[in-house]
């Protein structure tokens, strides 16, 4: 990974450690905390954004990829949802070729299958719910973006339009946190 060299000297490993490094100290460290907890590299990407990270997203993606351990809860669930699919076929077939009791069988068939309803019902919940923030999230971060893009050259609106942006940015932050 190549370093970047700023004019003081400072040698940054990242452009999103050089961006980082123009932030005030607390939204830096606010940002860096947002990242650490947050599953989601598209939520980190808008947030970024409203910080006017300048950079791209695969450079922020690395840099998240590089700094924090991310759980792929998804993909967890998933192949939990493949072994349980495994099992039960398995089990049917021991049932058949009478491995198994089939009283007994019955019973960890239904279990079994109980178990893999479940995990269907939260994957299903889990793509929803990300799927609607995903967009809310998007379609605010364009909202701002245009917003700002609209006012930029009016020096009596750049700032009222920033804070407000920072205040409905959390609101909505807040209110999908909640959801």
């Amino acid at each position: 990974m190549p370093t970047k060299e700023a004019t003081a000297g400072k040698v940054y490993l990242t452009y999103v450690d050089q961006w980082l490094d123009t932030l005030p100290a607390a939204e830096s460290e606010d940002f860096v905390e947002f990242a650490d907890v947050t599953p989601s590299i598209i939520e980190i990407w808008v947030y970024a954004g409203i910080l006017k990270y300048p950079g791209t997203f695969n450079d922020l993606s690395r840099w998240v990829k590089m700094k924090f351990k991310k759980l792929n809860r998804r993909e967890i669930l998933n192949s939990e949802i493949a072994a349980l699919h495994s099992d039960i076929q398995e089990l049917r077939m021991a049932i058949t070729s009478g491995e198994v009791k089939a009283d007994n069988g019955c019973q960890r068939l239904a279990a079994l299958e109980k178990e893999l309803r479940s995990h269907i019902e939260t994957s299903d919940k889990m793509n929803r719910t990300t799927d609607k923030r995903g967009l809310v999230l998007a379609g605010a971060d364009r909202v701002m973006r245009e917003l700002t893009g609209i006012f930029k050259d009016d020096p009596q609106f750049a700032e009222p339009i920033e804070n407000a942006i920072n205040a409905v940015w959390a609101k909505i932050y807040s209110e999908l946190s909640n959801a």
